[in-house]
């Protein structure tokens, strides 16, 4: 008999006039995991997207698309692919304890050789992936249990879940305060609403597919439950709201005018309307694509929204600011460590995206069954050192790239594909553009425009010309 699947209940105060829910009460639960939403990486939520025919936002699936329909040889090794498609989230521990835990990736497995003597000795290695080689030329495919990691993490859940039984109000556009029941009249009053008799309660469940909704409206929308759980239907599609809400490029103070760093491109544009077609690019750029798929989504708002606050972005921008306010202790101690996992990409345009050090992994390797009992006594634990499972030949160092070195092309919605003679021309001829409507144009990407490239991604189909247009029509700061 299958298990049935979770849900979390929560109270709507709808205004029955006007048909939209003026604000919910609920829970740690249902808080909790709109907080764990915030921490998924761009890859989880565009696979949370997919599996719940939710609507996409921007052109996050075709980025996503992109790897998966990209043959192995493309990458550097099997378990690169694999990194970018299901990407960790360096909180995958703490909210397997939630009710409803939104992480489609399950926890971290660790993987060491099965051949005795390569972990008897110290220094033997351990990989995240099952498909990594061991020095000794054996797949290292036998898991193990980490234990230095899951005693550390113990103290990492303070700040990152509530431990106490509280209620919230959340607004229509995702505000999220603390308060209590006699709170509530004083509440809507703040609201401007005063007649009472308007008001239905109606208490509901939500599972997995709500939620993901929620969360993929909240690009869009600024009336979220409201299209969520009462008008039950796509808000207008997240590519036609861009034009409106990706007024934030005009919010980035200033270009980069620091040469290093920079990736060219070599764009190829309609002349007839100054969009982008394709651009030619190597390696260097297609990982940094592909990076945006191991972000975690706070720490894209973080990014996109800008040190100063002020810019609203549909309703998940109230979301974010609200709970990184409550969170803010353990998100600033989280940050300091790294918010992606060990040995993902760091790109240097983004310098507040690092990757976490590895943990330390001790097994006793003597009289003990190394594969189910870690020890911790001096007398019998061995000290493996973490396996880059990017590198194609057993290191421990952190190595950059998830591609092969290549010439890729990348379309204006970000499908990427390996470059060949016939992909430019069959690209022009799917989208009917003649030759002499064409013209070449190198860009150059430092961190400013990564920055709007990223929230682009989450914002429109055409994310390359809407970066190079704001770019264009910006006016250039006096020396």
């Amino acid at each position: 008999m299958a298990s049935e699947t979770p849900t979390i209940s929560i109270k709507l105060l709808i205004d029955q006039e006007r048909n939209v829910v003026l604000l919910a009460e609920a829970g740690n639960d249902f808080v909790d995991t709109l907080h764990s939403l915030l921490k998924l990486p761009l890859g989880n939520i565009a696979r949370l997207a997919d599996e719940h025919q939710s609507l996409q936002p921007g052109c996050l699936n075709n980025l996503y698309n992109s790897v998966e329909n990209l043959g192995l040889k493309c990458f550097r090794t099997k378990a690169c692919k694999r990194m970018l498609l299901c990407p960790r989230n360096v909180h995958d521990v703490e909210f397997k304890k939630l009710k409803l835990n939104m992480d489609l990736t399950g926890l971290t497995g660790y993987f060491v050789c099965g051949i005795l003597q390569c972990n008897e000795k110290q220094g033997g290695l351990f990989s995240y992936y099952n498909t990594s080689e061991c020095s000794c030329g054996k797949l290292m495919n036998v898991q193990a249990t980490n234990l230095q990691e899951s005693i550390a993490v113990k103290d990492e859940t303070e700040g990152v879940l509530f431990k106490e039984e509280s209620m919230f109000f959340i607004t229509d556009d995702l505000r999220v305060v603390q308060g209590f029941p006699g709170e509530l009249v004083q509440f809507l009053h703040n609201l401007g609403f005063k007649n009472a008799s308007r008001i239905e309660e109606k208490v509901i469940e939500i599972g997995s597919k709500e939620m993901t909704d929620l969360l993929i409206h909240s690009f869009v929308s600024k009336t979220t439950l409201t299209d969520v759980f009462l008008r039950k239907q796509g808000t207008r599609h997240s590519t036609l709201m861009f034009d409106e809400q990706f007024s934030f490029m005009a919010a980035i103070e200033k270009e980069s005018t620091k040469t290093e760093g920079k990736i060219s491109v070599k764009a190829m544009l309609r002349k007839s309307d100054k969009n982008i077609v394709l651009v030619e690019v190597r390696e260097d750029f297609v990982d940094f694509l592909f990076s945006f798929l191991t972000i975690p989504l706070d720490s894209v708002l973080e990014l996109v929204l800008g040190a100063k606050g002020s810019l609203t972005l549909g309703s998940i921008s109230n979301l974010f600011r609200d709970l990184n306010t409550m969170f803010s202790v353990s998100n600033q101690k989280n940050s300091q460590k790294g918010v992606l996992p060990p040995f993902y990409i760091s790109p240097n345009v983004f310098p507040s995206v690092r990757s976490r050090d590895p943990p330390e992994f001790f097994y006793c390797y003597t009289a003990c069954n190394y594969l189910k009992y870690p020890y911790t006594r001096e007398d019998c634990r061995v000290i493996n050192k973490p396996l880059d499972p990017k590198s194609p030949n057993p290191s421990t160092a952190n190595s950059s790239g998830y591609v092969e070195k290549n010439s890729f092309v990348v379309t204006d919605d970000l499908v990427v594909k390996p470059l060949s003679l016939i992909s430019s021309i069959s690209l022009l001829k799917e989208f009917g553009i003649s030759f002499d409507d064409v013209e070449q144009k190198v860009i150059s990407i430092g961190e400013a425009e990564a920055n709007a490239l990223l929230g682009a991604c989450l914002w429109t189909s055409s994310a390359l010309s809407v970066l190079l247009n704001s770019f264009a029509k910006k006016p250039k700061h006096e020396p």
